[in-house]
């Protein structure tokens, strides 16, 4: 029960965290990139005590809360972590437990990253008035973010394994401090055994030190 209790706390504690960190990311222009990444490291949580119910929940009462903090007036800016960065640590979680072949998931997930992030330019570039620094990048704008997506995503993706070993590690921690039990209690002794006890282990010591110098004289 106490388990069971501490799953659920870890699941709530993951949502609500996802959900802060997006609606920050959502509302604050300077935060964008950091609301996803440190929500999709909040989403780690239940997956570090092999919750994949328990995450995925997770993932779906922080996507429709974050609708209500700025998700449905700037749904271009919540588009990138309903599509990729709410899913990619359960994604990262079956890969890990499932032993999936590393270089064809791989390949899935640069896949589904460059999808993404072409369908977020998209949508910026339909919501916002986006100039780019020179001409010729408005001819070869998807070229360059499936490129630079593919370049950047193989760094992301260690970035978010070793993200998740850590988590498993302070998770584990934390849930040991909690599960120690106290230990039993210790009868009362009598206070008279107590007392000879003390005497008889003082004579046995005397009684040791005699023999040590009477075999250091005959030495």
């Amino acid at each position: 029960m106490q388990r069971k209790s501490f799953q659920i706390a870890l699941a709530a504690v993951s949502c609500a965290l996802a959900t802060v960190f997006m609606a920050i990311g959502l509302n604050i222009p300077a935060a964008f990139a950091t609301g996803y990444l440190f929500a999709s490291i909040s989403l780690m949580l239940p997956l570090a005590k092999d919750m994949r119910l328990g995450g995925f929940l997770a993932y779906a009462a922080a996507s429709l809360l974050c609708l209500l903090f700025g998700g449905i007036q700037q749904f271009y800016k919540f588009v990138p972590f309903l599509a990729f960065f709410g899913l990619h640590p359960l994604v990262n979680y079956a890969e890990h437990r499932h032993g999936w072949n590393r270089w064809l998931i791989g390949a899935a997930k640069t896949v589904w990253f460059v999808g993404v992030m072409e369908l977020t330019w998209w949508l910026f570039d339909r919501v916002l008035d986006i100039t780019l620094p020179f001409a010729w990048m408005n001819e070869w704008i998807w070229v360059l973010i499936a490129v630079g997506g593919a370049v950047f995503f193989v760094f992301y993706d260690w970035l978010m394994m070793r993200c998740q070993k850590l988590v498993n590690y302070y998770v584990s921690k934390i849930d040991r401090t909690g599960g120690h039990r106290q230990p039993p209690v210790q009868p009362p002794r009598d206070d008279a055994e107590e007392i000879f006890g003390t005497a008889n282990k003082e004579e046995q010591k005397d009684k040791e030190e005699e023999e040590r110098k009477d075999s250091g004289d005959g030495h």
